[in-house]
């Protein structure tokens, strides 16, 4: 990316843009969200919007981009030895989100996907190439994908509950208990054998 004025003066520019529109796509929707409206709540020159992200479906791409330690903190758990996997997967989940700057990143990524197709499809794609396929790369067996889907269904869920709707005693434990609670189940998905599926199960005699 590139822009007007002395090279700290653009990324600052940049950053406020973002921030803006991030709150704007998460709270009022993609649609009801213009450039404008997102270069006022910035403070910078309408044209400034258009010069760095050219145009609002671009803007949005820059939205719906992950913090950059998201995929590796997923990739640096798959690497994890199996039997630690399930607990390391947990603590760099809750990490992330822990964390202000990129909880309030993926918030906006979660709340505009919710509201705007074309963001959700963006999430589909991000989701599937740094998480589902990182998590399933790293296990041997036929099932891994179905694999990874379980662990991705606890992962959402907490998210969800914890750091989107806050409901629940799950918004309020401490990190630390939320690791002991949930990575028993991550890594039972990650390790143990999993029910027979019905195609599977013999014929009865």
């Amino acid at each position: 990316m590139s822009g007007r004025g002395p090279r700290g003066e653009r990324g600052e520019q940049a950053d406020r843009i973002l921030a803006a529109a991030r709150r704007s796509f998460a709270t009022r929707g993609y649609a009801a969200t213009s450039m404008r409206a997102v270069a006022l709540e910035a403070g910078v020159d309408p044209g400034l919007v258009h010069y760095y992200f050219r145009t609002k479906t671009g803007l949005l791409e820059a939205v719906m981009q992950p913090p950059e330690a998201f995929g590796a903190a997923v990739a640096a758990a798959a690497g994890q030895p199996l039997e630690q996997r399930g607990r390391a997967f947990v603590q760099a989940n809750l990490r992330l989100w822990e964390d202000p700057a990129s909880a309030e990143i993926l918030r906006s990524i979660v709340l505009t996907a919710a509201q705007e197709p074309a963001a959700l499809q963006r999430l589909r794609q991000l989701f599937s190439e740094l998480v589902l396929a990182v998590v399933s790369h790293s296990l041997p067996d036929a099932e891994r994908t179905l694999r990874a889907s379980l662990i991705a269904t606890q992962m959402v869920g907490m998210v969800m509950n914890r750091y989107i709707w806050q409901v629940g005693d799950i918004a309020v434990l401490p990190a630390d208990t939320v690791t002991d609670l949930l990575a028993p189940t991550i890594q039972r998905y990650l390790a143990d054998p999993l029910p027979a599926k019905p195609g599977d199960r013999p014929d009865p005699d």
